[in-house]
């Protein structure tokens, strides 16, 4: 096939739109699901810790593989793969019947994210400038904010009503049309081919090239993974049963707050992006995690309507950008096929913090009875974090020579579009109700309107 050069910010675009799926669906979407497929399937929360731990433990192997796979067969054609096994899985979700079939399947899907997401650094560096890589970075890792948007309101229109079923047959459905799009754009953008731009060689000819010699800060950046799997996962993966069976808040509201927190992130990767272009992403970093620690403060301090919907905004601030900054960081610092390694180490440690985040979650609601114990962690993490982030040394990056970047028109309408959709979430409204304590969720809000809550 004869390629034709197109440019990065219609690549860009479609880079997005596959982090989206695999994260935004593969792994995001059981937490909003959880109390829709326990009434069918019959599992405790003891169930949930062990599966998503088991699942963010997948992404350990799905890191590796997926490192493994960007140096035999590119990054392109293993982000093509990633993908079109994420479709098939999230398809075969509602067909098994067995418990323990699924929870496979739900481990496959969740880690898919993994090996999408290392080969980011390899592409990102041949189709965006050096200037402009955090900013880009930062917009990819806030990609799952689409895909937790799209959730909400999948699950506010069948889940409520019983449906689950068609959450996972409709997200399948189109992960697998993403995977379809995405190899052809690939193929006509000559990605499959294994060759390394001018300008990606110009723009790290200060790298370092070997993993001895970037030693004393990567190790940091290792430790620095292994928290964010550990803090903010457990944060999503019991807030649903946090808000509708502690709280006792209606399915309405537990979708209008992960759709408000998929809002936010949407807009959180060109804040936090803005500040790693100027900044760093040293500073970046450190806003993220004070953004976390702010999160879980808010709702250790009172977990009201009010404060949970703060808390989610600052979670959302610093969860969706964190994930580029880091190889943002890295892609200064090392050549593109040493940052894909240290990328991919950085992942286990990210997947082994995500499994023992999300074990000991499970183990201190079933010991306290309650899920305030977890977000007292995610705020003490968050804090720690931070401290680490201050000893990483700066970038070695021209932040003089910020330029923000163009967006394409159809691009920038889109994100104009979403949130415009989403800006009943600042008009004034009769206050939220709690929900009777029952062992019934309330009834699905009305699925033209993700924010319509009954009364």
């Amino acid at each position: 096939m004869t390629s034709v050069r197109l440019p990065g910010n219609v690549l860009v675009p479609v880079i997005i739109a596959c982090v989206a799926t695999c994260y935004g669906f593969g792994l995001s979407l059981f937490p909003q699901i959880i109390p829709d497929m326990r009434k069918d399937l019959a599992f405790d929360y003891a169930f949930v810790g062990t599966v998503t731990g088991l699942v963010q433990f997948s992404t350990v192997a799905f890191a590796v593989l997926g490192t493994w796979l960007v140096h035999r067969i590119g990054a392109a054609r293993t982000v093509v793969a990633s993908v079109s096994l994420c479709g098939l899985c999230l398809s075969g979700i509602p067909i098994i019947d067995n418990l323990y079939g699924v929870a496979g399947l739900l481990m496959v899907a969740g880690a898919t994210g993994a090996s999408t997401f290392v080969p980011m650094i390899n592409l990102a560096s041949r189709v965006v400038r050096a200037e402009q890589r955090g900013f880009a970075m930062s917009l990819i890792s806030s990609a799952p904010a689409f895909g937790v948007l799209i959730n909400s309101a999948l699950v506010a229109a069948y889940a409520g009503s019983g449906h689950w079923q068609m959450v996972w047959y409709l997200t399948g459905a189109a992960t697998i049309t993403l995977a379809i799009v995405t190899h052809i754009l690939f193929g006509r953008a000559g990605l499959f081919d294994g060759g390394t731009s001018h300008e990606t060689l110009a723009s790290t000819a200060g790298a370092s090239a070997s993993l001895r010699a970037i030693m004393p800060w990567v190790v940091l950046i290792f430790a620095l993974g292994f928290i964010n799997g550990l803090m903010p996962y457990p944060y999503l993966t019991y807030l649903s049963p946090f808000l509708r069976e502690e709280l006792g808040y209606s399915v309405g509201f537990a979708s209008w707050l992960w759709a408000t927190i998929g809002a936010v992130g949407i807009g959180a990767g060109f804040a936090i992006g803005t500040i790693s272009s100027r900044l760093g992403s040293r500073y970046a970093m450190l806003a993220c995690y004070s953004s976390f620690l702010a999160a879980g403060a808010l709702v250790v301090l009172d977990p009201s309507m009010e404060l949970s919907i703060l808390s989610g905004t600052f979670f959302s601030l610093g969860f969706y950008p964190i994930y580029g900054l880091l190889p943002a960081y890295v892609s200064h610092r090392a050549t593109p096929r040493l940052a894909v390694t240290v990328l991919g180490i950085c992942t286990v440690f990210q997947g082994i913090g995500g499994t023992t985040g999300n074990f000991f979650g499970g183990v201190i609601k079933t010991s306290t009875e309650s899920f305030s114990g977890i977000y007292l962690a995610v705020a003490v993490t968050a804090a720690v974090a931070a401290a680490m982030t201050i000893l990483l040394p700066k970038d070695q990056s021209g932040q003089a020579e910020w330029r923000l970047p163009r967006l394409p028109l159809a691009q920038t309408l889109l994100y104009v579009g979403i949130l415009a959709a989403r800006a009943d979430c600042f008009l004034p409204v009769r206050p939220f109700r709690r929900a009777a304590r029952s062992p019934f969720p309330a009834p699905a809000p009305d699925p033209c309107r993700l924010s319509g809550f009954p009364g």
